[in-house]
């Protein structure tokens, strides 16, 4: 037993008042002999008395012997009744250290269960009556779908992966499961030139009822009913836990788990703290395991990611990149995705990363993690943030207000998660997901603005097609003998330019792409002493085609090197290996130098860009000559 409890000095306690109590008895017993030899001696010298005054003298002293025992009883009695009252308030704390004992080792079971659950996509975070961001550790049962409802539910996400619309009898006669399992909007990109036989569209019961935001009226009137709010796009890499992130920012309950994949780019209108509305974009993870079919599968698989996130990025606001440990490999990634915004006009140019922990259940190796892999990464270029928000305490709940910690870099805000089904999850957790809430609402981009999903696929789509084939693509939504069910088709007009090839694409190790499809990516030198000077591998690319400009202490290289013969000849192409298209490039100027350059110029396909030293951090010879 003494190994189950911290406070093992307690079973000393109890044995020591036992022995007490023990010896207080064995003193009653003493007294109780000495007072039977007391009326022994009684009898006998009232026998022996001779007079009325032997008698009176004989009942005073045995009154007097008596008396002084009773005394003596009356104490130790008090003595055994104070140490019973000891030994009761021992068995309270014991029973009670029992109890807590018990609790969390139902604690932990439940949240083994959750887990198991979890990793199956069987686990619902959320009801319909609970719109809080957490739920009671009490009510943590409550939650895991039972007997009927586990088994359809499991069926239900099993279904999901083999194209749960294909049969919408079926899955309308479902009883108990809630729909907000199922996106709105799923856009099923198994690679991007299917496009030519057509993407799958998946719509939900509720998205299919109103036929304007589908985009098929008779009047093909798409501009009707269009959802509000800011999008937000949770990207990364494989299994991380993306649509976990989701589901607890919104108390959604999208399908998420090991045994559940999200398909291409899946979208779900909903309204956070009534009121709140905001477009989920979730999307396959990049770097994902791939069948391998032919020689091709791989780089068609990440062309195709590549292009996921493409388009993905036209259609966001905010961006969230989930991680679990921060390897180098999401380093890239988020370097990569990083770049993409600066040299875009979103109006939010932070990414907000969270390193979604999910095996850390201890606050030691959460400090370790957060030390190890934020801050001393980014020990010269960042700061740590404390932040006061509110959420419910799952123990108690009930509100309650805690500071965050989070850190800050010029371009990305970075938290921490845990273990949502651990003891420090329950402290952690629904205060860092109160404090993303909050950013979400909070930041630049309006929520006020209305977003119609088809006409932005359809509109993003032919234009992305376009730039990746470098050739016109036009797409258009069509129905199928499924009314869940549509394609996204390339027009027949279009098909007459024969097939689309997965074109050559410059793939980075970290899941995206360093410049545009097939772009040519600059090799680059920088030296910096008394001068800061760029060196630039720009061949066959002239002043004429590269443009310049800077943003603060920023330097942007914008170019295009076109290719040497005409685009009617590339379908007689035996082999490449050169690069062409547009690049983009953008260097950090040090803030000893001028922020505006000196001199730019292109000699013998290189491009040369020159800083001076920055006038004011340049001492004078004189200054120098009086210091010395």
């Amino acid at each position: 037993m003494s190994s189950l409890f911290k406070e093992v000095p307690l079973q000393k306690v109890i044995a020591d008042k036992a022995q007490k109590i023990a010896a207080l008895v064995k003193m009653l017993k003493r007294i109780q002999k000495e007072e039977e030899e007391i009326l022994k001696q009684f009898n006998k010298m009232t026998k022996d008395a001779r007079t009325i005054d032997d008698l009176y003298e004989i009942m005073e002293m045995i009154n007097y012997e008596m008396s002084v025992r009773n005394d003596d009883k009356i104490m130790i009695l008090d003595e055994i009744a104070h140490q019973e009252e000891i030994l009761l308030a021992e068995q309270m704390k014991l029973e009670k250290q029992i109890n807590n004992i018990s609790k969390d080792l139902e604690t932990s079971e439940k949240f083994q269960q959750t887990r198991s659950l979890r990793q199956t996509g069987r686990f619902m975070q959320f009801n319909h009556n609970n719109h809080n961001l957490n739920v009671d550790s009490k009510n943590v049962q409550s939650n895991i779908i039972t007997s009927y409802d586990f088994e359809e539910q499991s069926k239900l996400n099993d279904k999901i992966q083999e194209n749960i619309f294909n049969d919408p009898v079926k899955y309308n006669t479902q009883e108990g499961i809630d729909e907000t399992q199922v996106y709105d909007w799923i856009l099923d990109i198994d690679l991007i030139n299917n496009v030519q036989q057509g993407w799958t569209v998946y719509i939900s019961k509720q998205f299919q009822a109103n036929k304007e935001l589908v985009g098929l009226t008779n009047n093909d009137n798409r501009a009707q009913i269009k959802w509000e709010g800011a999008t937000v796009a949770v990207v990364g890499l494989y299994d991380k836990g993306k649509t976990f992130v989701l589901n607890n920012l919104t108390q959604s309950n999208l399908p998420s788990g090991k045994k559940v994949t999200t398909k291409g780019i899946s979208f779900k209108h909903v309204d956070v703290d009534s009121g709140t509305q905001l477009i989920l974009v979730d999307t396959a993870g990049s770097y994902s395991p791939v069948k391998i079919q032919s020689a091709m599968s791989i780089v068609e698989k990440e062309a195709t990611e590549h292009f996921i996130i493409d388009l993905v990025f036209e259609l966001s606001d905010y961006f969230i990149c989930v991680v679990n440990d921060f390897t180098s490999l999401d380093q890239r990634y988020l370097d990569r995705l990083s770049r993409y915004i600066q040299n875009s006009s979103k109006t939010f140019r932070e990414i907000i990363v969270v390193h979604n922990l999910k095996e850390v259940e201890t606050a030691e190796i959460l400090q370790h993690v957060w030390t190890t892999q934020v801050t001393q990464i980014y020990s010269t270029g960042g700061s740590i943030q404390r932040t006061k928000v509110a959420a419910t305490n799952p123990r108690k709940n009930e509100l309650q207000e805690k500071h965050v910690l989070w850190f800050k870099t010029q371009y990305t805000r970075h938290v921490c998660l845990v273990s949502d089904d651990s003891q420090l999850g329950l402290d952690v957790n629904p205060w860092v997901f109160s404090l993303l809430k909050y950013w979400l609402k909070a930041v630049f981009v309006p929520v006020n603005r209305q977003f119609s999903v088809c006409e932005n696929i359809l509109q993003y789509a032919t234009s992305k097609l376009t730039q990746y084939f470098k050739r016109e693509v036009n797409v258009k939504l069509i129905d199928t003998d499924n009314s869940f069910v549509k394609k996204i088709i390339q027009m027949e007009a279009d098909l007459q330019d024969g097939e689309l090839k997965i074109p050559q694409t410059n793939i980075d190790q970290s899941g995206l792409i360093l410049a545009r499809p097939d772009s040519f990516a600059p090799a680059t030198d920088i030296i910096a002493n008394d001068k800061y000077i760029i060196y630039m591998d720009v061949p066959g690319i002239n002043e004429e085609d590269i443009e310049m400009y800077r943003q603060n202490v920023v330097t942007i290289v914008k170019g295009n090197r076109k290719k040497p013969y005409q685009e009617e000849q590339s379908d007689h192409i035996k082999k490449q290996e050169r690069k062409y298209g547009e690049f983009t490039l953008s260097f950090r100027i040090p803030e000893n130098f001028e922020r505006k350059w000196k001199h730019f110029g292109i000699e013998n396909g290189v491009l040369k860009i020159v800083y001076e030293k920055d006038k004011d951090d340049i001492i004078p010879n004189k200054f120098v000559n009086q210091a010395a």
